[in-house]
């Protein structure tokens, strides 16, 4: 076998203590992130109106070991405390999600066919009733009215890592480990912390897939403009059971979807 050069030793000395360093949290360590976590989420709930693009990836493994990752982007318009209009463009699926406070409706425009549920409530209950019918909404945790107490559910352990750069923004890096994910949050400095970049990572899967969050483009109020949350029922659209909109996922459907974080 080769042995290591030199500048891979220095490499791997180098990683090695910066990861040693970041071991001893102490509470106040912890304390940070968390206070940090819950100036977002305070933030956000304070949000009425406001729109965001993004960009998201979701990554697969293969039977035979391959990692693989699906890209997706779209925008999305929040109006609280009831209506949401989502985006969500990839290489298997075009997907428009409209809620006006009533009624749900999935549109497929790959498809060119839609689904509509009753579903009259909160954001945070539709979130629910999403995720109990299969379908995730992108930055789902995000844009609850209260992201910390969703987030901070299950933590084991928090660490705030360091400042660091977002599409050339300065934020707070911060790391949080549950018993099933390990997820890692950077929130804007300033006066609008928001949630810049998301990474959840399923550490019990095999490869530890990833799911990864960007949000950019973030206005709020007037300068969020106006949108519509009603659906506007193209002529050559069909209805289904929202059972039926399989293709409307992030990966294309010959992927195991147990592989997917």
């Amino acid at each position: 076998m080769r042995p290591p050069s030199l500048r891979c030793l220095k490499g791997s000395l180098a990683c090695a203590a910066f990861l040693v360093g970041l071991v001893p949290a102490s509470g106040a360590f912890a304390d940070d992130a968390k206070a940090l976590l819950k100036a977002m989420s305070d933030y956000m709930a304070k949000q009425k109106d406001f729109s965001f693009t993004y960009e998201s990836t979701v990554e697969a493994v293969t039977p035979d070991f391959q990692k693989l990752q699906f890209v997706s982007s779209g925008k999305a318009n929040v109006s609280r405390p009831d209506k949401v209009h989502v985006t969500r463009t990839g290489g298997f699926a075009d997907v428009d999600v409209t809620f006006d406070g009533k009624t749900l409706t999935v549109y497929g425009k790959n498809l060119d066919a839609y689904a509509q549920i009753e579903a009259k409530g909160t954001l945070d209950e539709l979130r629910d009733r999403l995720a109990d019918a299969g379908v995730e909404t992108p930055g789902g945790d995000l844009l609850g009215s209260n992201v910390y107490d969703t987030l901070i559910a299950d933590v084991t352990d928090a660490k705030h890592i360091a400042s660091a750069y977002v599409d050339g923004v300065e934020c707070e890096y911060l790391a949080f480990r549950t018993p099933d994910t390990d997820w890692q949050i950077w929130i804007q400095t300033g006066d609008t912390p928001i949630p810049r970049r998301y990474v959840i990572t399923s550490k019990h899967v095999v490869q530890a897939p990833q799911y990864t969050f960007q949000l950019n483009n973030f206005k709020s109020g007037a300068e969020a403009g106006t949108a519509s949350f009603t659906f506007d029922k193209p002529a050559s659209a069909k209805q289904v059971d929202l059972s039926a909109l399989e293709l409307v996922d992030e990966l294309p459907a010959p992927v195991n979807q147990g592989d997917a974080p």
